[in-house]
Parts: structure tokens; C-alpha cells; sequence
């Protein structure tokens, strides 16, 4: 008699292997960064000041992302992911700051103006072409969020999955808020150069870094997008379908953060230009360990832990 007939019907479905189990950036506790209670205090008292609910969880995000970061870009991270935050739950907002990203002049309300007064600390020390780069990432998201079936453009300007009707994956990445990525920079006070940012070697990173992270940010949101990481401990085989998917593309994201020091030798930056670029890389492998430290925190997900 085998053990499945013994512990349960025939075609009992196993439980699904732990995300600790399949994923190796899980093996270790995710160190945070030493000074993440003067962060906390520091982002809340920022976010009521501009009008803002304070999200604890923004700054744990940015604790886990920057761990051995200085204490001035966690907490810029975390302002930001408050932001983020807020926005994902208010996408009409996103045209008036388009706006002001644009030079025009904040409105009264609390978003446009907490909006400005991070642009104003981030964009003027970053090129012209970060600037249109991220505005169009904003961009993207508010077409995302008024039209979420129709073909979204991608990150660097490409046209989304064509095996994806409507362009529903890249509208939902973009709807995510794939501007994430590139507020990694300017809080690390580090521009990636163009040749390097718009190589496939960058891309793959970028675009690894950002399934991973939008599917562990969807299921912790609860949100149903069909393809999402959405588990459910009332299906485990689905359940361990979604686990396989996620620690697939974590793997896809190691092999592709291995394939970056080739590429700054080849556009021969220098070691000191390499290693600003190796920090922006390490940063989109440690923002996907950090939302699924998220994941693995919320009681739906725990025992996935």
C-alpha cells in the first residue's frame, strides 16, 4: 500500500513544497538594515506631514531591499514605495503628476504634492534620459490602469507578449508600477548608462526582477489577474503550479544578474563605473527577495514558509 493510499484518498494532491524549499534566496534570513526603526519613524512622520497615511510595510520593503545601504536611500526608497503605495489605489492622480514630472507645478492635492517634493530631491541630479525613461514607465502605468486590455509598450519601448491577448501581462506589470525599478538609481544617487540599460542582458534583469516582484506584490494584495501568483491553500496543486513558477523565474533572474559583470567589461566602464552598476543589479535581486519576505509574512502565505 503506498503512503499517499494510506494517508488519504487516491488521488489526493500533495501539499506544495515550501517557498523556502524551491527558492535558494530563501535559504537564509533576509537580513534588514540596522537603522530600519529610524527609517520607520522618519518615512511616517514624512507621510503625514504631506497628507498621507503611513505605511509601515513601504518601510520594511525598503529594509529588506537596501540592507547594507546607507540610511538617506532606505528611507528615499521607502517615501517612494509610500507613494507607490498610494497611487496603485488612486490611478487618477497619476496625470497630474505626469504633469509636474513634466515641469508643471503641483496642485494642492496631498499625492501631486508629496510627488513633487521627491521628484525635486531625485530628478535633477539624473540625466535628460532617465527622466523621459521614467516618465514613460509612469506613463505606461496610467494607460495601464484606463485601459488594462489594451497592448501596453514595454519597458524599453518594445511591444508587449503577442501570446498575451490585449497585452494583459505587460499591462499588469505596468499597472504594478514598473517606475519601481528605475527610482532604484536616484536613491542609490547611480545612473546606469544608456548602452547598459538597453542591452538584453539589462533587459532580462530588469524584466525578471519585475515579474517576480509583481506577482508576490498581487498575491499579497489578494488580486485575482489570471497568471498572477494568486495562491490558494484550497488548491494545492495550483497552488504548487504558482510556487514552480515563481522559483523558475527566480532562477531566470540569478542567471541573468550572472551575466552583468561580462557586460560592463564589454562597454568598459571602469571599476568604479562597474561596481555603481553591479550595486543597481544586486538592488533588482534583493526587491524581489524582499516582497516575497512580504509574502511569506502575511497569515495567507505563512505556511508556504
Amino acid at each position: 500500500m503506498t503512503r499517499t493510499e494510506v494517508q488519504g484518498p487516491p488521488n489526493a494532491v500533495s501539499p506544495p513544497a515550501r517557498l523556502t524549499e524551491r527558492l535558494a534566496a530563501l535559504a537564509m534570513p533576509c537580513p534588514v538594515h540596522p537603522s530600519i526603526h529610524l527609517v520607520e519613524a522618519a518615512v511616517a512622520g514624512w507621510a503625514r506631514a504631506a497628507g498621507l497615511d503611513p505605511d509601515p510595510a513601504a518601510s520594511r520593503l525598503a529594509g529588506w531591499a537596501f540592507a547594507r545601504c546607507e540610511t538617506g536611500a532606505v528611507t528615499t526608497l521607502a517615501r517612494w514605495l509610500t507613494l507607490m503605495s498610494r497611487l496603485r489605489r488612486s490611478p487618477e492622480a497619476l496625470t497630474p503628476i505626469l504633469a509636474v514630472a513634466e515641469g508643471g507645478e503641483p496642485g494642492p492635492a496631498p499625492l501631486e504634492r508629496a510627488f513633487s517634493g521627491l521628484w525635486t530631491a531625485c530628478a535633477p541630479g539624473m540625466s535628460d534620459a532617465w527622466r523621459e525613461r521614467f516618465t514613460a514607465g509612469l506613463t505606461a502605468q496610467r494607460e495601464a490602469t484606463v485601459s488594462p486590455r489594451t497592448p501596453a509598450t514595454g519597458h524599453h519601448g518594445d511591444p508587449g507578449d503577442p501570446g498575451d491577448p490585449g497585452g494583459r501581462a505587460e499591462s499588469r506589470k505596468d499597472a504594478f508600477g514598473r517606475y519601481l525599478f528605475d527610482l532604484v538609481e536616484p536613491c542609490l544617487g547611480v545612473e546606469v548608462p544608456v548602452p547598459v540599460w538597453r542591452s538584453p542582458q539589462w533587459r532580462a534583469l530588469a524584466e525578471a526582477s519585475g515579474d517576480v516582484t509583481a506577482w508576490c506584490e498581487e498575491a499579497v494584495a489578494g488580486r485575482g489577474h489570471a497568471g498572477t501568483i494568486s495562491l490558494e491553500r484550497s488548491n494545492p496543486g495550483a497552488e504548487e503550479g504558482k510556487i514552480d513558477r515563481v522559483a523558475t523565474r527566480m532562477e531566470e533572474l540569478w542567471t541573468a544578474a550572472r551575466a552583468i559583470p561580462a557586460l560592463t567589461e564589454r562597454h568598459d566602464l571602469g571599476f568604479a563605473a562597474s561596481r555603481e552598476v553591479t550595486r543597481v543589479a544586486c538592488a533588482f535581486l534583493t526587491i524581489p527577495r524582499a516582497y516575497l519576505e512580504r509574502l511569506l509574512e502575511t497569515p495567507r502565505y505563512r505556511h508556504l514558509g
